[in-house]
């Protein structure tokens, strides 16, 4: 397959990126440092493996045991793709996660979209009493978590040593779950609502998905606007949320693939509105409806509040929900 006929992915993309921003030969340790700085988790094999693609593409060019540059047409397909990511592709990207969701709720398994957290070691046992803190005040989407730890590695995520990563679920599992119901839907807004008094009121920050490159929520997480453990304290503050609207005729499959999630243990649906009908004060396009969850973001915006520093990648990718514990 030719340079002209090969889709770069993600990952490929950010090592093009990398390779780019140096003058000299960059070997794969240093790419492993850079890539883990913008989310991506990858062991030194796996980012040979993807380098030797490159190369074999000429996108890149290979220089005996000190690294490798990016070539004129390397610079040719990241120039294509950035102008491509700055078109508000990040709704589809997220869309496309949710769609590859394959966890089921009768038999409880499948792939979910999960969250990567990335926090020192010796904050491990203080974000997990965090996630649990959430789950008991009905503020985390799923009940489902896992670790990795330091140096270890799992579906492509590589964890620095002196680190762990915990995985929790994206809502965009609930959303892929109501699209294989049969349930179309878009994603509108990420943003504020506040709580008083232990109800959501309204929302007070909105960023339309379809409009942005970044996610929206982290964008709130790291300007710490977020006041999630004072509604846990006493019921009134800030936390993330979304918005997504459905078509009117699909409300009631859609509270019924709701509550089965919920008999699940899935929670962190703030609102199921009415046709036509505004949700926290956010209007719905017509004949449709919208729903409001809490983000997936909510656990980072927690530990980020308590004072421990983290670095979050949401949504990042697929895990087998049985590779995952339950709170």
């Amino acid at each position: 397959m030719s340079a002209e006929t090969y889709t770069v992915d993600r990952k490929q993309l950010e090592i093009l990126r990398i390779l780019s921003e140096y003058n000299e030969p960059v070997g794969s340790s240093l790419i492993r440092k850079e890539l883990a700085r913008r989310g991506f988790f990858l062991s030194e094999r796996t980012i040979r493996y993807h380098l030797k693609l490159l190369e074999e593409r000429g996108l890149v060019e290979g220089h005996e045991k000190i690294g490798r540059t990016i070539t004129k047409a390397g610079l040719e397909e990241l120039s294509r793709a950035l102008a491509y990511e700055r078109i508000g592709s990040i709704l589809t990207k997220y869309l496309s996660l949710a769609y590859k969701t394959t966890y089921s709720p009768d038999s409880d398994s499948g792939d979910v979209v999960a969250n990567v957290i990335i926090v020192d070691k010796k904050y491990e046992k203080d974000a997990l009493n965090i996630i649990v803190e959430l789950y008991n005040g009905k503020l985390l989407p799923s009940p489902y978590y896992k670790i990795i730890d330091e140096e270890e590695e799992y579906r492509e995520i590589s964890v620095p040593k002196g680190r762990v990563a915990i995985l929790t679920v994206c809502n965009l599992t609930i959303d892929g779950v109501l699209m294989h119901s049969g349930i179309p839907l878009i994603l509108r807004y990420g943003g504020l609502v506040q709580f008083l008094k232990g109800r959501p009121i309204r929302f007070v920050d909105l960023i339309a998905y379809e409009y942005t490159t970044i996610h929206p929520l982290e964008i709130f997480v790291y300007k710490r606007a977020t006041s999630i453990l004072r509604i846990l304290k006493t019921g009134s503050g800030m936390i993330p949320a979304n918005i997504r609207e459905i078509p009117a005729a699909a409300r009631d499959k859609t509270i019924e693939v709701i509550e089965e999630l919920v008999s699940k243990g899935w929670s962190g649906i703030l609102k199921i509105g009415v046709p036509n009908e505004p949700v926290f004060g956010v209007p719905v396009s017509m004949d449709r409806f919208g729903i409001s969850m809490i983000g997936g973001m909510t656990p980072a915006a927690a530990m980020v509040e308590s004072g421990i520093q983290v670095e979050t990648f949401a949504p990042h990718c697929l895990v087998d929900i049985s590779d995952m514990r339950k709170v």
